[in-house]
């Protein structure tokens, strides 16, 4: 299956899916094909009960909420200045927990999957 349409169908960011695969959380392989148009594109293939736990784990996992600095990580970013801009701009939704700002996990996926989005358009102009 095209990594991209797993991506969809469970609105997490390919980074990701990705990462889960590398650190062996979820029982997947990686690799390159090409498309009907010669294109390479990332496939991904899994067992029908690895789809069924992630389709169940994903919508568990984007309602979950996590600290600035847990959402620095998911998002691979360093700076914690770029987490605050995030929030304060409405890019990724933040909720107070225990009188702590606390990042929803399924905003960090989506800014996520509208940048990955972001660089393929800018791939395809190319």
């Amino acid at each position: 299956m095209p990594l991209d349409d797993l991506s969809a169908h469970l609105q997490l960011s390919k980074q990701t899916l990705v990462r889960w695969v590398d650190h062996h959380l979820i029982d997947a392989e990686l690799y390159w094909s090409l498309s009907d148009t010669n294109e390479e594109i990332r496939m991904i293939d899994l067992t029908d009960e690895s789809l069924d736990f992630l389709e169940e784990f994903a919508a568990d996992y984007r309602e979950d909420v996590v600290s600035r600095t847990d959402a620095r990580r998911i998002l691979k970013q360093i700076d914690r200045k770029k987490i605050k801009k995030l929030i304060r701009a409405g890019d990724v939704e933040d909720v107070e927990v225990d009188e702590e700002t606390r990042v929803v996990v399924g905003s960090l996926e989506d800014y996520l999957i509208d940048r990955e989005q972001e660089e393929d358009e800018e791939d395809e102009e190319k």
